[in-house]
């Protein structure tokens, strides 16, 4: 027990002369949290708050168009800027606004389309009524062009979107005069006066709830729940660079041979360096998970929802600085040199964590990328912090993440004890 003491007593004086390794430790993550947090939280605010910036045109103004205003208008992802006409005269002008990035999205509802509409159906009805059994609604206000102008730098999704809101608002008022048309045929059939009211209201309604385990306390993700756990994560496995250094450093200098002189077993020292950096790395993530909870609110940022599964985060938490120390040893038995180790160790780090999600959250990844991340360490942290944070879940859901870094961490342990019996052999 002496010799574990002692080893961590010697591995904390040693990173407290490393400056370097301090800053690394410490201070970068505490810095990207915040920096990336208050840049992700525009972007977040950009879409959620103040939704999109459209401008409608409606040439119209009848009843396709105001019911198109309408529907928009209700939108919440929508900053509607309407014009009738009067600003907006022509398509090139609206080309223009749009083209210099003051509008996402222009629509563009031509004059006459309810007019036309009505022509259509009336035509498609009377033809019907003329005993034409081949006919089809969606011969109807196929010649009516709307026009969807996007900013190049929109994104394909944001399009999508807006052509489908354009589509369900169109099946509706369509809907809406072929039942208007189908009773004026009918009065004049019978000879009554009969008016129909059609419903405003939907029909169907929907119920949104969330699928989280304990529905209550599920959280909306934002840029909090994302950017510290992930910076967390970061920073617990930049713990590989100092460990991978101590490691080479011991052996260049001769001290690991002494080691082995001492009388005890050397795994005992082994295990004071790997209690030493775990407690370094829960360290980090508490430092990290305070200014989540107490300094980002008072920067005007939503505050981190931790949960309630305590048990289970300290599980996951230590599972995730396990794996990274196992990943430190190895690099630390597999390289020669500091510089080695350092360069190898930082840009290993660095790619896992641009496919883990740590960098763009997974949500906005593209599907071949998603699949792509599994294969990341850092991505199973992250998803396990995901099950916690956001969905509200506990050691069920996280179990399997916690076992898959387990085994990464054999697996790291297993490689250094393989490549450290090698180069015994050779030496």
């Amino acid at each position: 027990m002496n010799r574990v003491i002692a080893t961590c007593i010697k591995e904390l004086k040693l990173l407290a002369h490393d400056r370097t390794g301090i800053t690394v430790l410490f201070l970068m993550p505490m810095m990207l949290v915040v920096i990336m947090t208050l840049i992700q939280n525009e972007a977040y605010k950009s879409l959620n708050e103040s939704g999109i910036p459209v401008l409608l045109v409606n040439y119209d103004l009848d009843s396709l168009g105001y019911a198109i205003e309408r529907g928009f208008a209700e939108n919440p992802m929508c900053d509607l800027t309407l014009d009738h006409g009067e600003q907006f005269a022509s398509i090139d002008k609206v080309r223009e606004k749009v083209l210099h990035g003051e509008y996402l999205i222009a629509l563009i509802i031509p004059s006459g389309a309810t007019e036309r509409l009505r022509t259509e159906l009336g035509q498609m009805m009377d033809s019907y009524l003329d005993g034409d059994s081949a006919i089809s609604v969606e011969q109807a206000f196929s010649q009516v062009e709307f026009q969807i102008i996007t900013d190049p730098l929109a994104r394909e999704s944001f399009v999508m979107a807006m052509s489908s809101g354009l589509k369900e608002v169109i099946a509706s008022i369509k809907t809406k005069v072929f039942f208007q048309i189908v009773t004026s045929k009918i009065n004049g059939v019978l000879g009554t006066s009969n008016e129909v009211k059609f419903p405003d209201d939907d029909f169907f309604v929907f119920e949104e709830s969330s699928a989280a385990a304990g529905a209550a306390e599920s959280y909306e993700p934002n840029a909090v729940q994302h950017n510290v756990p992930a910076w967390a994560i970061f920073s617990i496995f930049f713990i590989v660079l100092p460990l991978a250094g101590s490691m080479i450093s011991e052996r260049t200098t001769g001290v690991y041979v002494r080691m082995h002189t001492f009388p005890g077993s050397y795994i005992m020292i082994l295990s004071g360096k790997i209690i030493t950096y775990i407690c370094i790395a829960l360290l980090q993530f508490l430092i990290v998970l305070a200014l989540g909870k107490f300094l980002l609110p008072l920067m005007g940022l939503p505050i981190l929802h931790i949960g309630t599964h305590w048990g289970a985060l300290a599980v996951l938490t230590l599972a995730v600085s396990v794996t990274a120390v196992g990943y430190g040893f190895l690099i630390g038995t597999v390289f020669d040199t500091p510089q080695q180790s350092a360069i190898f160790g930082g840009i290993s780090v660095l790619i896992m964590s641009a496919l883990g999600g740590i960098w763009v959250p997974l949500n906005i990844m593209p599907e071949h990328m998603q699949q792509i991340a599994n294969i990341s360490p850092l991505n199973w942290a992250l998803k396990g912090y995901y099950e916690l944070f956001i969905k509200s879940g506990g050691w069920a859901e996280i179990q399997w993440q916690v076992l898959k870094l387990t085994l990464f961490f054999v697996l790291s342990v297993s490689l250094s004890y393989y490549f450290h019996k090698i180069k015994r052999s050779l030496a």
